[in-house]
């Protein structure tokens, strides 16, 4: 009460501060030495194994391993031990991965370009107006662009060779993930080679001479139907939402309808594509709305310019299985700049992880991320590296 420290408060607190910290350096010298002691040890173990064709990891040694820890442990620190021991653990494992490794580690490289070519053949899915060919044309001004109904189509054409890229919506800042398109990076081994964040303005499209009262149904896609919630809750009663492949064949749909009491959810561009009205413009619930397209290509390309990574990680179903990865990735200097969570197909509770970090092949923290990583997953498999650009 009298701004007095307690007894134990004095006792804890140093007298001199350059000292403890001398002190540190000193323990912290000897830990040093004594880490590179136990690696050189594991190097022995890591030979053993090779000889009898033993796995790196031996759960329950670890486990036994941190309980002794625990137990010897002071009540003060001992939950202190987990962490600690755990992390000692994995840093052998990586060091013994490495070293069985025989030149079967997973080595990534892309292929380095300038810059994108500026008019190759382009797939997307929908039709002239679309964001995915706003997106496109952004990309590649002077692509050759293929319409496809799907966003499954428009891989397929990558692998006929009726395309050299596919443009495919990743994410809505508004809406998220689009799911599906994770998952088709994935099934047909397609590879990010830029990445470009679209500002998505919807308007509300109808024929001349109908009014916002007039409406009765709207077309449009889900993504953009979600994102206009707000604006579609507000009309009239009775108005129904219909879900169409895009934007743009909503408005084409829309033009081609004999009704006149239906409109559309696009971008203004498809007003006077389809001959249409603007009845409302910038109808969107947020007014910071963007839409992450992303161009992909059969093998990995990597730009000049690239800045940042993708990765497709299956992690064991176990407890700190995500925790030992991104504290890994934190470790090596690497900034994490996404992380997205898929279930996995089959498996109750079991999810797959799409990674973005700042690293690309060549810059030093790259390699050592790729081979340290991937021995804690199931599955790893890299999925390019890119540009992120904004319009």
């Amino acid at each position: 009460m009298n701004g007095m420290p307690d007894e134990a408060d004095a006792v804890r607190a140093p007298v001199d501060l350059a000292l403890s910290r001398e002190k540190i350096d000193a323990i912290d010298a000897r830990l040093i030495e004594l880490f590179e002691d136990r690696m050189r040890i594991a190097a022995d173990v890591a030979a053993y194994k090779r000889s009898k064709n033993l796995p790196v990891l031996d759960r329950e040694r670890e486990m036994r391993k941190i309980e002794s820890a625990e137990s010897s442990a002071s009540d003060e620190f001992r939950q202190y031990m987990a962490p600690l021991f755990g992390f000692i653990m994995e840093m052998s494992r990586a060091y013994q991965h490495g070293l069985l490794a025989d030149g079967n580690e997973i080595r990534v490289e892309a292929d380095r370009i300038d810059s994108l070519p500026v008019g190759p053949k382009v797939a997307c899915q929908g039709v002239t107006g679309a964001y995915s060919h706003i997106a496109s044309t952004a990309f590649f001004p002077k692509g050759d662009l293929v319409f496809c109904d799907s966003w499954s189509k428009a891989c397929d054409f990558l692998h006929t060779g009726e395309a050299d890229y596919v443009v495919l919506p990743l994410e809505n800042s508004t809406a998220g993930t689009v799911n599906r398109v994770y998952d088709l990076l994935v099934q047909r081994g397609l590879f990010v080679v830029a990445s470009l964040s679209l500002r998505i303005d919807h308007a509300l499209l109808a024929k001349d001479g109908c009014g916002i009262d007039d409406i009765r149904e709207i077309f449009s896609h889900e993504q953009a139907l979600r994102q206009c919630d707000g604006f579609i809750s507000k009309l009239s009663d009775g108005v129904h939402a219909t879900v169409c492949e895009n934007t743009a064949m909503a408005a084409q749909r829309v033009a081609q309808d004999s009704r006149r009491d239906v409109a559309a959810i696009a971008s203004p561009v498809c007003a006077d594509l389809y001959g249409l009205s603007v009845i409302v413009d910038a109808i969107q619930d947020e007014s910071d709305n963007f839409t992450r397209f992303i161009c992909a290509a059969c093998t990995p390309q990597m730009t000049e310019d690239a800045d940042r990574s993708s990765f497709f990680l299956v992690l064991p179903h176990e407890p700190g299985s995500l925790h030992r990865v991104l504290a890994r990735i934190a470790a090596l200097g690497a900034n994490l700049l996404k992380l997205e969570s898929r279930p996995i197909p089959g498996k109750r509770f079991e999810f797959m992880f799409y990674v973005d970090i700042a690293s690309v092949p060549g810059d030093g923290v790259f390699d050592d991320i790729v081979s340290q990583v991937a021995p804690l997953c199931d599955e790893f498999r890299y999925l390019g590296s890119y540009r992120e650009l904004f319009r």
